[in-house]
Protein backbone atom coordinates (compact mmCIF):
# COMPACT_ATOMS: atom_id res chain seq x y z
CA UNK A 1 0.00 0.00 0.00
CA UNK A 2 1.37 3.60 -1.03
CA UNK A 3 2.94 5.33 2.14
CA UNK A 4 0.84 8.26 1.60
CA UNK A 5 -2.54 6.90 0.89
CA UNK A 6 -2.15 5.11 4.18
CA UNK A 7 -1.31 7.96 6.02
CA UNK A 8 -4.17 9.98 4.57
CA UNK A 9 -6.67 7.09 5.35
CA UNK A 10 -5.49 6.41 8.69
CA UNK A 11 -5.88 10.43 9.42
CA UNK A 12 -9.67 10.11 7.88
CA UNK A 13 -10.07 7.34 10.31
CA UNK A 14 -9.37 9.79 13.08
CA UNK A 15 -11.05 12.44 11.91
CA UNK A 16 -14.64 10.04 11.79
CA UNK A 17 -13.80 9.03 15.62
CA UNK A 18 -13.03 12.87 16.57
CA UNK A 19 -16.61 13.81 14.78
CA UNK A 20 -18.35 10.77 16.73
CA UNK A 21 -16.60 12.55 20.19
CA UNK A 22 -18.35 15.53 19.47
CA UNK A 23 -21.80 14.58 18.62
CA UNK A 24 -22.59 10.90 20.27
CA UNK A 25 -30.72 5.80 23.65
CA UNK A 26 -33.04 3.57 25.64
CA UNK A 27 -33.81 1.47 22.55
CA UNK A 28 -37.17 -0.37 22.00
CA UNK A 29 -36.21 -4.47 21.18
CA UNK A 30 -36.43 -3.72 17.49
CA UNK A 31 -34.04 -1.13 17.82
CA UNK A 32 -32.00 -3.14 19.47
CA UNK A 33 -31.47 -6.10 17.27
CA UNK A 34 -31.59 -3.60 14.26
CA UNK A 35 -28.60 -2.00 15.40
CA UNK A 36 -26.29 -5.55 16.06
CA UNK A 37 -27.88 -7.16 12.77
CA UNK A 38 -26.03 -3.89 10.70
CA UNK A 39 -22.66 -5.23 12.56
CA UNK A 40 -23.59 -8.93 11.75
CA UNK A 41 -23.79 -8.37 8.04
CA UNK A 42 -20.40 -6.75 7.84
CA UNK A 43 -19.07 -9.40 10.21
CA UNK A 44 -20.67 -12.33 8.32
CA UNK A 45 -18.59 -11.83 5.11
CA UNK A 46 -14.92 -12.88 4.68
CA UNK A 47 -12.72 -9.95 5.33
CA UNK A 48 -10.91 -11.46 2.39
CA UNK A 49 -12.92 -10.68 -0.71
CA UNK A 50 -9.93 -11.02 -2.97
CA UNK A 51 -9.49 -14.72 -1.60
CA UNK A 52 -10.14 -17.49 -4.25
CA UNK A 53 -13.93 -18.72 -3.23
CA UNK A 54 -12.44 -22.25 -2.62
CA UNK A 55 -15.37 -22.97 0.40
CA UNK A 56 -18.68 -23.47 0.07
CA UNK A 57 -20.59 -19.78 -0.49
CA UNK A 58 -23.23 -19.90 2.15
CA UNK A 59 -22.54 -18.64 5.97
CA UNK A 60 -24.53 -19.55 9.09
CA UNK A 61 -24.05 -17.21 11.76
CA UNK A 62 -25.36 -17.50 15.45
CA UNK A 63 -24.93 -14.04 17.49
CA UNK A 64 -26.38 -13.10 21.04
CA UNK A 65 -26.42 -9.73 22.26
CA UNK A 66 -27.17 -8.40 25.88
CA UNK A 67 -28.30 -5.04 27.02
CA UNK A 68 -29.17 -3.37 30.31
CA UNK A 69 -30.73 -0.22 31.03
CA UNK A 70 -30.86 1.34 34.62
CA UNK A 71 -30.93 4.65 35.92
CA UNK A 72 -32.39 7.56 34.23
CA UNK A 73 -30.94 10.84 31.90
CA UNK A 74 -32.62 14.04 30.76
CA UNK A 75 -30.31 15.12 27.96
CA UNK A 76 -27.05 14.64 29.85
CA UNK A 77 -28.23 15.08 33.28
CA UNK A 78 -28.64 12.15 35.54
CA UNK A 79 -31.78 11.76 37.33
CA UNK A 80 -32.80 9.73 40.63
CA UNK A 81 -35.60 7.40 40.78
CA UNK A 82 -37.37 10.01 43.50
CA UNK A 83 -36.40 12.80 40.85
CA UNK A 84 -38.65 11.25 38.47
CA UNK A 85 -41.06 9.36 40.18
CA UNK A 86 -44.45 10.96 41.18
CA UNK A 87 -45.33 9.95 45.21
CA UNK A 88 -48.80 11.31 44.56
CA UNK A 89 -50.75 13.88 46.36
CA UNK A 90 -49.84 17.35 47.79
CA UNK A 91 -46.43 16.42 45.13
CA UNK A 92 -46.81 18.64 41.88
CA UNK A 93 -47.16 16.78 39.11
CA UNK A 94 -45.43 17.41 35.99
CA UNK A 95 -44.56 16.50 32.53
CA UNK A 96 -41.17 14.98 33.92
CA UNK A 97 -42.56 12.66 36.77
CA UNK A 98 -44.64 9.65 36.52
CA UNK A 99 -46.44 7.47 39.07
CA UNK A 100 -44.93 4.09 37.26
CA UNK A 101 -41.52 4.01 36.96
CA UNK A 102 -39.31 1.32 34.79
CA UNK A 103 -36.35 0.46 37.10
CA UNK A 104 -34.22 -1.74 35.14
CA UNK A 105 -34.44 -2.96 31.38
CA UNK A 106 -32.75 -5.94 30.37
CA UNK A 107 -33.21 -7.42 26.57
CA UNK A 108 -31.52 -10.07 25.13
CA UNK A 109 -31.56 -11.34 21.16
CA UNK A 110 -30.85 -14.32 19.62
CA UNK A 111 -30.08 -13.56 15.74
CA UNK A 112 -29.99 -16.62 12.93
CA UNK A 113 -28.21 -15.73 9.75
CA UNK A 114 -27.65 -16.63 6.60
CA UNK A 115 -25.41 -15.43 4.03
CA UNK A 116 -24.21 -16.35 0.43
CA UNK A 117 -21.26 -15.48 -1.90
CA UNK A 118 -22.55 -15.26 -5.29
CA UNK A 119 -18.83 -13.69 -6.48
CA UNK A 120 -16.01 -11.81 -5.36
CA UNK A 121 -18.15 -8.46 -5.38
CA UNK A 122 -21.76 -9.78 -4.44
CA UNK A 123 -22.98 -11.16 -1.16
CA UNK A 124 -26.90 -11.75 0.38
CA UNK A 125 -28.06 -12.22 3.55
CA UNK A 126 -30.98 -12.94 5.50
CA UNK A 127 -31.70 -12.69 9.16
CA UNK A 128 -34.23 -13.08 11.96
CA UNK A 129 -34.09 -12.66 15.57
CA UNK A 130 -35.56 -14.04 18.78
CA UNK A 131 -36.16 -11.10 21.29
CA UNK A 132 -36.83 -11.18 24.84
CA UNK A 133 -37.14 -8.10 27.03
CA UNK A 134 -37.48 -7.70 31.07
CA UNK A 135 -39.04 -4.78 32.82
CA UNK A 136 -38.78 -4.23 36.46
CA UNK A 137 -41.07 -1.37 37.68
CA UNK A 138 -41.62 0.79 40.61
CA UNK A 139 -45.16 2.53 41.70
CA UNK A 140 -47.69 4.38 43.79
CA UNK A 141 -50.35 2.26 42.33
CA UNK A 142 -51.99 0.23 45.11
CA UNK A 143 -51.24 -3.66 44.51
CA UNK A 144 -48.58 -2.55 41.80
CA UNK A 145 -46.01 -1.00 44.14
CA UNK A 146 -43.49 -3.51 42.24
CA UNK A 147 -44.35 -4.83 39.01
CA UNK A 148 -42.76 -6.89 36.42
CA UNK A 149 -43.68 -7.43 32.40
CA UNK A 150 -42.08 -9.41 30.12
CA UNK A 151 -42.31 -9.74 26.11
CA UNK A 152 -40.99 -12.21 23.92
CA UNK A 153 -40.65 -13.66 20.49
CA UNK A 154 -39.66 -13.18 16.65
CA UNK A 155 -38.44 -9.99 15.34
CA UNK A 156 -37.91 -7.86 12.25
CA UNK A 157 -36.91 -10.18 9.38
CA UNK A 158 -33.97 -8.24 7.49
CA UNK A 159 -33.43 -9.29 3.62
CA UNK A 160 -29.98 -7.31 2.55
CA UNK A 161 -26.98 -7.54 -0.10
CA UNK A 162 -23.54 -6.18 -0.28
CA UNK A 163 -21.29 -4.67 -2.99
CA UNK A 164 -17.52 -5.06 -2.95
CA UNK A 165 -15.92 -2.34 -4.85
CA UNK A 166 -12.95 -0.46 -5.02
CA UNK A 167 -11.18 -3.73 -3.43
CA UNK A 168 -7.43 -4.51 -3.37
CA UNK A 169 -5.55 -6.82 -1.09
CA UNK A 170 -5.53 -4.51 1.26
CA UNK A 171 -8.54 -2.35 1.05
CA UNK A 172 -12.32 -3.03 0.78
CA UNK A 173 -14.80 -0.25 0.60
CA UNK A 174 -18.49 -2.07 0.97
CA UNK A 175 -22.15 -0.74 0.46
CA UNK A 176 -25.14 -2.71 2.20
CA UNK A 177 -28.59 -2.39 1.99
CA UNK A 178 -31.95 -4.28 2.32
CA UNK A 179 -35.65 -3.68 3.70
CA UNK A 180 -36.76 -5.19 7.06
CA UNK A 181 -40.13 -6.98 7.01
CA UNK A 182 -42.49 -6.60 9.99
CA UNK A 183 -42.35 -9.74 10.87
CA UNK A 184 -42.14 -9.02 14.87
CA UNK A 185 -45.05 -8.30 16.96
CA UNK A 186 -46.62 -4.91 18.13
CA UNK A 187 -49.37 -6.25 19.65
CA UNK A 188 -47.96 -7.39 23.03
CA UNK A 189 -50.38 -7.45 25.97
CA UNK A 190 -49.25 -7.63 29.73
CA UNK A 191 -50.72 -6.92 33.17
CA UNK A 192 -50.09 -3.16 33.88
CA UNK A 193 -51.77 -0.65 36.46
CA UNK A 194 -53.43 0.94 33.28
CA UNK A 195 -56.33 -1.25 33.87
CA UNK A 196 -57.46 -4.65 35.04
CA UNK A 197 -56.35 -7.71 33.09
CA UNK A 198 -53.90 -7.62 29.99
CA UNK A 199 -53.18 -4.05 27.88
CA UNK A 200 -51.28 -3.45 25.36
CA UNK A 201 -47.71 -3.01 26.44
CA UNK A 202 -45.15 0.06 25.92
CA UNK A 203 -43.20 0.49 23.23
CA UNK A 204 -40.41 -0.68 24.66
CA UNK A 205 -41.87 -3.77 24.79
CA UNK A 206 -42.94 -4.42 21.53
CA UNK A 207 -40.57 -6.99 18.91
CA UNK A 208 -41.05 -5.50 15.79
CA UNK A 209 -41.46 -1.82 14.14
CA UNK A 210 -44.63 -2.76 12.28
CA UNK A 211 -43.71 -0.95 8.84
CA UNK A 212 -41.04 -1.75 6.39
CA UNK A 213 -37.84 -0.30 6.93
CA UNK A 214 -34.30 0.13 4.45
CA UNK A 215 -31.20 -0.41 6.20
CA UNK A 216 -28.22 0.85 4.68
CA UNK A 217 -24.51 0.58 5.38
CA UNK A 218 -21.49 1.87 3.83
CA UNK A 219 -18.17 0.86 5.27
CA UNK A 220 -14.30 0.84 4.66
CA UNK A 221 -12.07 -2.31 5.75
CA UNK A 222 -8.09 -1.83 5.84
CA UNK A 223 -6.38 -5.15 6.26
CA UNK A 224 -2.41 -5.22 7.26
CA UNK A 225 -0.78 -5.88 10.88
CA UNK A 226 -2.74 -3.49 11.90
CA UNK A 227 -6.13 -3.28 10.93
CA UNK A 228 -8.94 -0.50 11.28
CA UNK A 229 -12.23 0.01 9.39
CA UNK A 230 -15.09 2.61 9.57
CA UNK A 231 -18.87 2.62 8.54
CA UNK A 232 -21.69 5.06 8.45
CA UNK A 233 -25.43 3.22 8.81
CA UNK A 234 -28.55 3.99 8.24
CA UNK A 235 -31.82 2.55 9.35
CA UNK A 236 -34.73 4.36 7.58
CA UNK A 237 -38.47 4.07 8.10
CA UNK A 238 -41.30 4.70 5.81
CA UNK A 239 -45.08 4.81 7.04
CA UNK A 240 -46.71 4.30 10.32
CA UNK A 241 -47.89 1.14 11.48
CA UNK A 242 -51.65 -0.29 12.41
CA UNK A 243 -51.13 1.45 15.75
CA UNK A 244 -50.41 4.43 14.35
CA UNK A 245 -46.68 5.37 14.98
CA UNK A 246 -43.19 5.06 13.67
CA UNK A 247 -40.17 4.52 14.95
CA UNK A 248 -37.52 6.84 14.85
CA UNK A 249 -35.05 6.88 11.84
CA UNK A 250 -31.21 5.54 13.31
CA UNK A 251 -27.95 6.77 11.63
CA UNK A 252 -24.81 5.68 13.23
CA UNK A 253 -20.83 6.16 12.69
CA UNK A 254 -18.69 3.21 13.76
CA UNK A 255 -14.77 2.99 13.63
CA UNK A 256 -13.03 0.35 15.07
CA UNK A 257 -8.57 -0.59 15.05
CA UNK A 258 -8.13 -4.41 15.03
CA UNK A 259 -4.46 -5.79 16.01
CA UNK A 260 -3.23 -9.33 15.72
CA UNK A 261 -2.16 -10.95 18.49
CA UNK A 262 -1.84 -14.23 17.22
CA UNK A 263 -2.20 -15.37 13.72
CA UNK A 264 -5.70 -16.67 14.41
CA UNK A 265 -6.53 -14.12 17.16
CA UNK A 266 -7.14 -10.51 17.10
CA UNK A 267 -7.95 -7.49 19.51
CA UNK A 268 -9.99 -4.87 18.89
CA UNK A 269 -11.11 -1.33 20.67
CA UNK A 270 -13.40 0.98 18.64
CA UNK A 271 -16.04 3.96 19.51
CA UNK A 272 -19.68 3.57 17.74
CA UNK A 273 -21.74 7.16 17.56
CA UNK A 274 -25.43 6.37 17.91
CA UNK A 275 -28.22 8.83 16.52
CA UNK A 276 -32.12 8.13 16.96
CA UNK A 277 -35.13 10.22 16.44
CA UNK A 278 -37.96 10.32 18.36
CA UNK A 279 -41.27 8.41 17.70
CA UNK A 280 -43.40 10.13 15.04
CA UNK A 281 -47.39 9.62 16.47
CA UNK A 282 -48.32 7.55 19.26
CA UNK A 283 -50.10 4.79 20.49
CA UNK A 284 -53.03 5.79 22.07
CA UNK A 285 -54.14 3.20 23.92
CA UNK A 286 -51.20 3.58 26.22
CA UNK A 287 -52.73 7.30 27.38
CA UNK A 288 -54.87 7.88 30.04
CA UNK A 289 -57.86 10.59 30.30
CA UNK A 290 -56.30 13.09 32.36
CA UNK A 291 -53.83 16.18 32.64
CA UNK A 292 -50.77 14.23 32.16
CA UNK A 293 -51.72 11.36 29.92
CA UNK A 294 -48.48 9.50 30.04
CA UNK A 295 -48.38 7.12 33.13
CA UNK A 296 -44.89 6.41 32.74
CA UNK A 297 -42.16 7.79 30.45
CA UNK A 298 -41.85 4.77 28.21
CA UNK A 299 -45.82 5.70 27.32
CA UNK A 300 -44.37 9.25 26.02
CA UNK A 301 -43.57 8.81 22.29
CA UNK A 302 -41.22 12.23 22.65
CA UNK A 303 -39.12 10.40 24.94
CA UNK A 304 -37.34 8.00 22.61
CA UNK A 305 -34.12 8.70 20.80
CA UNK A 306 -30.93 10.61 21.62
CA UNK A 307 -27.17 10.93 21.10
CA UNK A 308 -24.67 8.00 22.54
CA UNK A 309 -21.13 7.14 22.34
CA UNK A 310 -20.22 3.87 23.05
CA UNK A 311 -16.79 2.15 23.64
CA UNK A 312 -16.29 -1.30 22.53
CA UNK A 313 -13.63 -3.84 23.36
CA UNK A 314 -13.35 -7.29 22.36
CA UNK A 315 -11.18 -10.49 20.14
CA UNK A 316 -11.93 -11.89 16.81
CA UNK A 317 -10.74 -15.55 16.91
CA UNK A 318 -10.14 -18.20 14.04
CA UNK A 319 -11.38 -21.39 15.46
CA UNK A 320 -10.81 -24.54 14.33
CA UNK A 321 -13.44 -26.37 11.44
CA UNK A 322 -13.23 -22.91 9.93
CA UNK A 323 -15.42 -21.37 13.21
CA UNK A 324 -15.38 -17.93 13.88
CA UNK A 325 -15.42 -16.28 17.07
CA UNK A 326 -16.18 -12.67 18.14
CA UNK A 327 -16.93 -11.51 21.68
CA UNK A 328 -17.67 -8.20 22.38
CA UNK A 329 -18.35 -5.61 25.34
CA UNK A 330 -19.50 -1.70 25.21
CA UNK A 331 -20.30 1.04 27.37
CA UNK A 332 -21.50 4.34 26.99
CA UNK A 333 -18.94 6.92 27.36
CA UNK A 334 -21.52 9.61 26.92
CA UNK A 335 -25.48 9.61 26.95
CA UNK A 336 -27.53 12.70 25.90
CA UNK A 337 -31.48 11.78 25.60
CA UNK A 338 -34.95 12.97 24.92
CA UNK A 339 -35.92 12.67 28.41
CA UNK A 340 -36.25 11.57 31.30
CA UNK A 341 -35.20 8.35 29.82
CA UNK A 342 -33.81 5.32 30.78
CA UNK A 343 -29.79 5.08 30.11
CA UNK A 344 -27.68 2.36 29.03
CA UNK A 345 -25.39 0.85 30.92
CA UNK A 346 -23.64 -1.71 29.21
CA UNK A 347 -24.33 -4.43 26.21
CA UNK A 348 -22.41 -7.26 25.19
CA UNK A 349 -22.50 -9.77 22.02
CA UNK A 350 -20.81 -13.22 20.94
CA UNK A 351 -21.34 -14.64 17.37
CA UNK A 352 -19.94 -17.34 15.93
CA UNK A 353 -19.91 -18.13 11.82
CA UNK A 354 -19.45 -20.72 9.87
CA UNK A 355 -19.38 -21.97 5.89
CA UNK A 356 -21.25 -24.74 5.11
Amino acid sequence: MNKNLSINVHLVFVFNLFVAMQCVAQSTPSEFAEMSLQELFEQSIDESPSEDIRKSPWKTVYQFKSAKFEGYLDGSKSLSFDEVLWNGDPEKRTAKNFPILPTVISQQAHIFALGYQFNSNWNGHISLPYIKQKTDHISVISNYDFFIIESEGIGDTTISTSYNWLSSNNNNWRLTFGVSLPTGSIDEKGDTPRAPGDQQLPYTMQLGSGTFDFPVEFSFQNQSFSQFNFSLTANIRTGKNNRNYRLGNNYGLKGRYKIELLPSVEAFVGLAYLYSAKISGSDDVLMINKKFPYPASITNPNLYGGKKLNLRVGLNMQMPYDFRLNVEFGKPIYQSLNGPQPKEQWRSSIYVSKNI
